[in-house]
């Protein structure tokens, strides 16, 4: 039976919003931008003075040719670009891939690499070598959603690195390969996972993708290095790397793959599906591959789908792509604006919102009075008038006086509150302090609204607190204070007597210096030690209100271990070790409690005095120091250096 797009689209959607869909892009993506396979292998020849049979020059990307004919005329292209150096190998490489020979920038990303561009994903595989899928995403990521770049404080290069999400490029190196797999449960930086090497050069210039961070000039010559194109670097991807086979594996047991511009197509990939398949047996996941009807007499559809899993999925005219994957964009992001006639009803694809924990001992079913913790992706809503609800906001807090500093979060919510009857105006003035300077705790009024301040404790020994930027309140958020600050102001609810307890994100507003599942995690913490420290609370339900899909999507993919974190003080920590020349060794260690970076730095054998570390991301605004009493949070990643 076939399947149309239309059959699929609402499992595609499904997938996406359970973090299991990855795109896997080929050759038909970049179209026009860059040159057709047989295009590129007849420039290459011509780059490396190889003879090409003149039924090859004359023949049109789309007509039938021997493959194995192709396979030996790239075999002898390579042979012969070998005599070149590196750097001048890669440049006879993009003048083949460039259409038309445009220069560096010139290229034009194509509409369907656009629309793909257009919806945030965690993780894109491709066996092209061009940066268009890079380059569209710089342009239209969110940056202000997924990484928060738009907080203040100017974070460190390491910071942007890790923090942004625009993708950055691995290969099959152990070290990205480690990357990738550890990126399908721990929430990272997006991935393009470059499966036959990357030379970029196309939508954008060179040192513009290494300002970006989306790579720098080592990788970028490492890269170059990777590209396949003959017979000869096939077999070694495949057969000479056991460790890309396997981390490939990975990928393909815990991922739906979505196959565009027919990039299942390449015999060595099939090949390596049906090794897989063959060793680890059918995945859990379905695949699924989007073809055009010109190709459905060269499908063995049988083939596809008994021995690799794989689905295709057939369309009309492969113009139409473009179209088919903005609809799949519309249905999981943001519709464009306009909407098109074609995305004028939604593909109905559930999507959890809700997610309960029980206060519980073994096996038996939780009690009726049992402590219930509720995650809801959904804004923070006031409370029933009269009752024992209440609702707990984010403020700020003034350093000088000690007065809490609403913000969008809390006067938004006041707003509403003065709809609903609970406040009778909401004057700032009457948010008052409940515990002692410098407080955590607020209460506006003796309205059932309170506010937590997870704010910096100043130094005595500074003067004065830090100076504010333009658009910078004047206190600083703290992000190793943030399970203390909530946990004070639980204590202090409980003892109002309210029982059902709303809270919205903390201290995860327009200025914050992390990404915004950070402060999530820190909450958790501050969850679990109060009721850790206070068994016989009267608070019987806390719903904490999810605002952001960077936070949603990472938990509904199961990459934030949230029963573990509520239920215990151990952590794996991931620690990367990265020498002098820039190249990196991540581990993952465990502890217990409170850990700080000397407890890193001697659990991994490294002398103190020769290491520097810096804490992603970073706890506050203050400047990142080489201290060894720096705390370290479950969602810490720690950068050890050699001290320059």
């Amino acid at each position: 039976m076939d399947l149309g797009f239309d059959d699929v689209l609402p499992y595609l959607a499904s997938a996406y919003r359970r973090g299991v869909l990855a795109p896997f892009i080929g050759s038909g993506m970049s179209r026009p931008a860059c040159t057709s396979w047989l295009d590129l292998l007849v420039r290459l020849a011509g780059e490396a003075g190889v003879e090409v049979p003149e039924h090859l020059q004359r023949a049109r990307p789309d007509d039938r040719l021997d493959t194995s004919e192709l396979y030996r005329l790239a075999d002898k292209a390579v042979l012969g670009l070998s005599a070149l150096g590196a750097e001048a190998r890669a440049e006879a490489y993009r003048r083949a891939l460039n259409e038309g020979g445009r220069a560096a920038g010139e290229c034009v990303v194509p509409a369907q690499t656009a629309a793909l561009a257009r919806c945030y994903w965690p993780l894109v595989l491709t066996t092209n070598y061009d940066d268009l899928y890079v380059v569209s995403r710089m342009r239209q990521s969110r940056a202000g959603e997924m990484s928060g770049v738009s907080r203040t404080g100017e974070p460190s290069r390491e910071a942007k690195r890790d923090e942004t999400d625009v993708p950055e490029v691995l290969g099959r190196s152990v070290e990205d390969c480690h990357k990738v797999v550890r990126s399908l449960e721990s929430p990272t930086r997006p991935i393009l996972w470059a499966l036959q090497g990357f030379l970029g050069g196309q939508a954008a210039r060179l040192d513009a993708l290494v300002e970006e961070l989306v790579l720098d000039e080592r990788r970028r010559a490492e890269l170059a290095g990777q590209v396949v194109a003959g017979y000869q670097q096939y077999q070694h991807a495949v057969n000479a790397q056991p460790h890309f086979r396997r981390a490939f594996a990975e990928v393909l047991s815990r991922r739906s793959l979505l196959f565009l511009g027919s990039g299942i197509l390449e015999d060595y990939l099939i090949n390596l599906f049906g090794e897989i398949a063959h060793h680890y047996g059918p995945g859990p996941h379905p695949h699924f591959a989007l073809f055009s009807s010109e190709k459905r007499d060269t499908i063995d559809v049988r083939f596809l789908q008994t021995r690799l899993g794989i689905a295709p999925v057939f369309y009309g005219h492969y113009a139409e792509l473009a179209e088919l994957i903005g609809r799949l964009t519309d249905a999981v992001w943001e519709r464009r604006a306009p909407a098109p006639a074609s995305v004028a009803r939604a593909p109905v694809a559930w999507m959890p919102d809700e997610l309960g924990f029980s206060l519980s001992e073994g096996s038996k079913h939780p009690s009726g009075g049992a402590r219930k913790l509720r995650l809801r992706y959904a804004p923070l809503s006031a409370p029933a008038a009269g009752g024992r609800e209440c609702a707990l906001v984010s403020v700020g807090r003034t350093p000088s006086d000690n007065r809490a500093i609403p913000g969008t979060q809390a006067n938004g919510f006041l707003v509403k509150a003065q709809e609903a009857g609970l406040v009778a105006d909401t004057a700032p003035e009457r948010w008052r302090p409940l515990d002692a300077a410098p407080s955590c705790a607020y209460r506006f009024g003796d309205a059932p609204v309170f506010g937590v301040a997870a704010r910096a404790a100043r130094d005595p020994r500074q003067d004065a607190p830090p100076a504010a930027g333009a658009d910078d309140p004047e206190d600083s958020r703290d992000l190793g204070v943030i399970a203390d600050a909530v946990c004070a102001t639980l204590r202090a609810v409980d003892a109002a007597g309210f029982r059902h307890v709303h809270i919205g994100p903390v201290a995860s507003g327009k200025h914050r210096l992390w990404h915004p599942l950070h402060p999530f995690v820190q909450t958790l913490a501050g969850f679990r030690r109060f009721f850790a420290e206070h068994p016989g609370t009267g608070i019987e339900l806390l719903e904490l209100h999810v605002l952001s899909s960077a936070v949603w999507f990472p938990v509904v993919a199961g990459k934030v271990p949230l029963a573990q974190m509520l239920s215990s003080d151990m952590m794996k920590i991931w620690v990367d070790i990265r020498d002098a020349s820039g190249t990196s060794e991540i581990f993952a260690v465990t502890a217990c409690g409170p850990t700080r970076v000397g407890d890193i730095k001697a659990l991994c054998g490294l002398p103190s005095a020769r290491w520097s570390a810096e804490i992603l991301p970073r706890p506050s605004k203050v400047d990142p120091s080489s201290a060894d009493d720096l705390l370290v949070t479950p969602t810490s990643i720690v950068v050890l250096s050699p001290r320059r």
